[in-house]
């Protein structure tokens, strides 16, 4: 936990951070995570009143750290005197992201009113429709890019715009701290990096991973209404930069 005025300074920091690539690479560890534990999740369960909530990019004593910060109904940002903080820090162990891909074949065979089989097909239902933007096997690769590439990704956003179009916010779908299974265990945030089809570019996003002890893990996701077929652009978290349409939603910038 930190205190809301070291919060802001905190965000202030990674403001002139991120317009400097060599302090960049000083505070971003491609290879680390953010690590939530069940008192972590029960305190934004406990505060947060919406479908989303608001993350900071911040830097504190010399530490690049995420500030989550909870919102309201209306959706605005819960005025609080300290909030929850998370450093990077390293695995303790593999992950294993399983995705079971289901596909049904239906064999039909037709009648005709003397019993004869007049015609026999198979008909494939292929796992399409209403697929989610997130899947274990893209995540895991988003995760992997971030890994390899997210320092030529710092130096390019440095190099074209001194940094302004390096995240400073993350709007985060509130399912992605909720289990399945009601389970206990971490959660784990990964950064990751993800090609738009609107800006042309890569953009970094978190992935929520809730771990147990066998080391398997689940992504974490908005959920869906199977009725409906659905692009779900919202099961992942937005940057602002570059999607900052509710900006002013930010009351710590």
């Amino acid at each position: 936990m930190l205190l809301k005025e070291k919060c802001k300074q905190a965000i202030a920091s990674w403001e002139k951070t991120k317009i400097d690539f060599l302090k960049i690479k000083e505070v971003i560890d491609s290879t680390k995570v953010f690590r939530f534990n069940e008192t972590d999740c029960i305190w934004i369960k406990e505060y947060n009143e919406n479908s989303k909530f608001h993350i900071y990019a911040g830097v504190h004593d010399k530490e690049f750290i995420l500030i989550i910060v909870p919102l309201d109904k209306e959706g605005k940002e819960v005025d609080l005197d300290m909030y929850l903080t998370k450093p990077l820090t390293g695995l303790e162990q593999e992950i294993t992201l399983n995705e079971t891909e289901v596909v049904t074949t239906v064999s039909k065979t037709k009648l005709s009113k003397d019993l004869e089989i007049t015609k026999f097909w198979k008909e494939v239902d292929l796992p399409v429709s209403n697929e989610p933007t997130i899947t274990e096997r893209t995540s895991g690769k988003d995760i992997e890019k971030w890994r390899y590439e997210c320092l030529n990704w710092f130096y390019y956003e440095h190099s074209t715009s001194k940094g302004r179009n390096i995240f400073r916010t993350f709007t985060v779908p509130f399912a992605d701290l909720t289990r399945k299974d009601g389970g206990q265990g971490e959660i784990v945030a990964f950064f990751g990096l993800k090609q738009s089809p609107i800006y042309q570019k890569l953009i970094p996003l978190l992935i929520f991973v809730a771990t147990s002890d066998n080391t398997t893990g689940e992504i974490l996701r908005a959920k869906r209404n199977q009725n409906i077929t659905l692009t779900n652009t919202d099961d992942w978290s937005r940057p602002c930069p570059p999607l900052c349409k509710d900006k002013t939603n930010f009351s710590l910038l």
